[in-house]
């Protein structure tokens, strides 16, 4: 059974720096989430996210990381991953980052991947 989130998509203002960063610079913030969640080029992300914004875009590079962030640490998908990243973007991207954060990821450090014995 998934798990619900640590921090809640609202709750951007617990956080002031992170949300500060999610709204001022969302495109910076998403880059280095998604160097932390798959190990993605943070500069080439960044620029990515800011073509696809100015076109109301964001949720093709978005989605697939958050989709991938909730399938590391079996996390609730609540709401849907294409509300989130199409009509909530900053907020999504702001809650990804204070999720890592919460669970120990270290900015510019990769989530650790837990392996299985054999």
């Amino acid at each position: 059974m998934a798990q619900a989130w640590r921090v809640g998509l609202f709750g951007c203002f617990e956080d002031i720096p992170t949300c500060l960063l999610g709204w001022c610079c969302s495109c910076y913030l998403f880059g280095q989430n998604a160097e932390q969640i798959d190990g993605s080029n943070k500069i080439s992300l960044c620029v990515q996210y800011a073509c696809f914004s100015m076109c109301g875009l964001c949720c093709i590079v978005h989605k697939p990381r958050r989709q991938q962030l909730r399938a590391t640490y079996n996390l609730a998908e609540d709401p849907s991953d294409f509300l989130a990243t199409c009509c909530c973007s900053g907020c999504a991207n702001c809650q990804e980052a204070r999720e890592m954060q919460t669970r120990g990821v270290q900015p510019g450090a990769r989530i650790p991947v837990a392996t299985q014995p054999h």
